[in-house]
């Protein structure tokens, strides 16, 4: 299913690379009220993106769900996940975009609370409050933007006429939106479920944190930015300006409190709350660098995060070690976990010869194209405190050789490998990003 669908995809990004979206469905139920599906070069890349890293996701899942229960619930959620999340990549306007995104938190909550402890049922109310409160946005979103047009289908450049809402309305319009997909996104102070989703397995906080929720987040903003409002009214009003600033204030927040978590997994959902701002900053700077700087970081930060969660889960099963602080030596009996690891630490840090820094490279050169050159410094910034939360753990996998020979442990081959492979795509794409580039136009 996996490779057919992928080829099909492949196939069509030769359309797609024609500039103009193949509509593969719609139904109108009134002139506003239509479910439509168009494929374009957007949605394409995160289509393909969504389906590979699901199918490595689902190899890793054989190894790491081995002793958990509900393996066949768990996998048939995982599964119905991967098809919403296709529909919010497919999908040609606000209103089919809203029900996939909606259906996204449905097919994903019972994996947020696949082992049904009190910890887990708490996190899945969390999380099922926040992204509802974020859906409520996007609807009244939609709703004030349909009081004003006939047709809210996405289209490049944006569907907003000039005259058609005052400053103040179109504030609103944007705030609306904005928040509504900010939820999903982690931006702060819209960010407290992800964290708490800490609780489900690995597998599904590699879903969330890289593939699917809060990418999703994020795919909403790029349509809401480019596709409904356009940088020519963004540009005007100065709202472009304005989501920069709670993008810059996330990626520094989200670096700084990852400092504070002991617990690894919580330590890289707060970096992936930092690191989705980049995301978020790159398109609100309304420059050729910046917009390539943010689909560069959609691609590359799901397949860095979705390493560093599964070399996470490795080290879970194979040494027992979830704590930053009792991974002192580990390196030495899970050397392949630990080169992952690594590989996707430089990274997220923003160094050669891996996949981030040409991400981080994009966003300074747009923020000074946008004649932000504190931009840049955030930047720069951010990557110092990334390298003071990820490279301790490094050196002290590697700082303390045990004195007598010690058995590996790593992980069954379908965790290891998965994790290697990625690890090694990471490289790969700092070599050739032409591919992410050219599937997203």
């Amino acid at each position: 299913m996996f490779v057919v669908s992928t080829l099909v995809l492949l196939f069509a990004s030769a359309i797609c690379s024609l500039k103009h979206p193949v509509q593969l469905f719609s139904y109108r139920f009134t002139p506003i009220v239509t479910i439509s599906c168009n494929l374009d070069s957007l949605g394409l890349l995160f289509s393909l993106l969504a389906s590979w890293l699901w199918l490595f996701t689902l190899v890793y899942s054989h190894g790491y769900m081995r002793h958990e229960e509900n393996t066949r619930r768990y996998l048939g959620f995982l599964l119905l996940s991967l098809a919403v999340t296709n529909g919010i990549a497919l999908a040609g306007n606000l209103v089919t975009l809203f029900f996939f995104y909606e259906a996204l938190t449905l097919t994903t909550y019972p994996l947020v609370i696949h082992r049904q402890t009190p910890e887990a049922m708490r996190a899945g109310i969390v999380y099922l409050a926040y992204n509802l409160i974020g859906a409520t946005f996007v609807l009244l979103g939609i709703a004030t933007l349909a009081s004003q047009l006939q047709c809210i289908d996405f289209v490049p450049g944006g569907i907003i006429p000039a005259d058609t809402f005052t400053p103040q309305g179109l504030l609103r319009l944007f705030s609306l939106l904005c928040i509504g997909f900010g939820v999903k996104s982690a931006v702060i102070p819209l960010h407290h479920w992800l964290p708490t989703a800490m609780v489900a397995p690995t597998p599904v906080s590699a879903l969330l944190h890289a593939v699917a929720v809060v990418n999703a987040g994020v795919f909403g903003l790029f349509r809401t930015l480019g596709y409904v409002f356009g940088s020519g009214i963004l540009n005007d009003s100065g709202l472009g300006q304005l989501l920069s600033w709670p993008m810059i204030i996330t990626i520094v927040l989200g670096s700084i409190w990852a400092f504070r978590q002991d617990d690894l997994k919580r330590r890289l959902a707060y970096s992936t709350i930092s690191q989705l701002a980049y995301m978020g900053l790159g398109a609100s700077l309304l420059t050729p660098s910046g917009h390539t700087a943010a689909l560069l970081h959609f691609f590359n930060h799901a397949l860095l995060k979705i390493t560093l969660f599964f070399c996470a889960g490795n080290l879970a099963d194979g040494s027992g070690k979830t704590k930053v602080s009792e991974l002192a030596g580990v390196g030495f009996r899970q050397p392949g976990t630990l080169a992952a690891f690594s590989v996707a630490v430089l990274g997220m840090i923003g160094l050669p010869p891996v996949n981030g820094f040409l991400s981080k490279w994009y966003l300074a050169l747009g923020a000074l194209e946008a004649g932000r050159p504190s931009v840049a410094g955030i930047v720069l910034l951010s990557a110092l405190l990334n390298a003071g939360y990820f490279l301790p753990i490094v050196l002290s996998a590697f700082s303390q050789r045990p004195s007598e020979p010690t058995p590996l442990a790593e992980p069954p081959a379908s965790m290891l490998l998965t994790t290697l492979i990625l690890g090694t795509a990471c490289v790969i794409f700092f070599i050739w990003p032409r591919l992410p580039l050219f599937l997203s136009g």
